[in-house]
């Protein structure tokens, strides 16, 4: 192996106030993460209808945030911390480069792949940075891949890919680590008490039931991350970002947190168990519309734990399946081709 090219996919999110409305465009015309039902024939416009309707809306809570949305920032300095990872194993003798790859917004996933063309990397691996495979999030990425690969003859690259890792050792790792900094906001005579609600992206039930295995890989991160912990504490999954009308995944993080200061509980620690990266979804559902809510519910301390972003276990987690996998690759290769 001569060179390897990663690109680490995820969905994006708007860099400034101006680009909300095409970043909800672009993500409506994707057909993997919403139907449109008999209305599809009508997906452009009903896209640019709904982006323009919620645009003023979605502009309020990204002016909450600093204005855009961090998870740029943030994955480039993923990538940068994985390229740096892979330059270490592989020494001066394979080219490697770390690119990060968008659905909805730049740089996008055909970008990334143009820069890998430019520079010449003909082995690449496709990272998502979603733990847990579902065809709306890592399906839709692939899915943008392939066609753009396709569109290119299929000849540019060698691909290999993972699609997730919800019990990879480091990736757990890396969650308890986060756990316990979270933990350590309360005060020592009432940590022992804290609630732990685990927080995840919902879908529609309709996903589960044609079998996405998303909801399932949730259940199994968030149990084995509570197998490896010895403290005890009680703990919680629920779901969030409900959009439409359809039945989604429940219980809604909202009803759960009023259902659990209902209950008694006054110290609650919420757990973003399927974000890796910092963006809307925690800094403002979770950090300023749920807090509001908890608070008013009667919960006394509120915390939300950091997503993972650069975390040195995180990036760990992420080199060690590159490196398994094109270890593998090599072995194969070498069995095919004995010198």
């Amino acid at each position: 192996m001569k060179d390897l090219g990663v690109i680490l996919l995820n969905m994006g999110g708007p860099t400034s106030l101006e680009s909300v409305r095409p970043f909800l465009q672009n993500l409506f015309l994707d057909k993997e993460i919403i139907s449109f039902g008999p209305m599809e024939f009508a997906r452009t416009p009903l896209a640019k209808f709904i982006a323009k309707k919620r645009a003023e809306k979605v502009k309020e809570n990204y002016e909450m945030i600093g204005g855009k949305s961090p998870i740029a920032e943030l994955s480039l300095q993923q990538a940068a911390a994985l390229e740096q990872r892979l330059r270490r194993e592989y020494g001066d003798g394979v080219r490697i480069r770390v690119e990060v790859g968008f659905s909805y917004w730049h740089p996008f996933i055909r970008e990334a792949m143009e820069a890998m063309e430019r520079d010449g990397i003909t082995n690449i691996f496709l990272m998502p940075l979603y733990p847990h495979y579902s065809k709306t999030t890592t399906g839709s990425c692939f899915k943008t891949w392939r066609d753009l690969h396709r569109s290119r003859g299929n000849h540019s690259f060698k691909v290999q890919s993972v699609k997730a890792y919800p019990v990879q050792d480091d990736f757990i790792d890396a969650m308890n680590e986060r756990i316990d900094e979270g933990l350590a906001r309360f005060p020592d005579q009432r940590r022992a008490n804290v609630t732990l609600l685990f927080s995840a992206h919902g879908t529609p039930v309709s996903l589960v039931e044609q079998g996405d295995p998303y909801s399932h890989q949730i259940h199994e991160s968030m149990e084995e991350v509570m197998r490896r912990r010895t403290d005890g504490h009680s703990y919680h999954l629920s779901f969030q970002s409900k959009v439409g009308p359809a039945k989604w995944l429940t219980p809604d993080t909202v009803d759960k947190t009023k259902q659990l200061a209902a209950d008694g509980v006054r110290d609650l620690l919420v757990i973003p168990i399927a974000f890796v990266t910092d963006h809307i979804e925690t800094l403002h559902e979770l950090n300023i519309e749920l807090r509001e809510d908890a608070e008013h519910a009667g919960i006394e301390q509120f915390e939300v734990m950091p997503a993972l972003n650069d975390s040195p276990k995180y990036i760990e987690a992420l080199a060690s399946q590159i490196i398994q996998r094109m270890a593998r690759k090599s072995r194969i290769l070498q069995s095919r081709h004995p010198e």
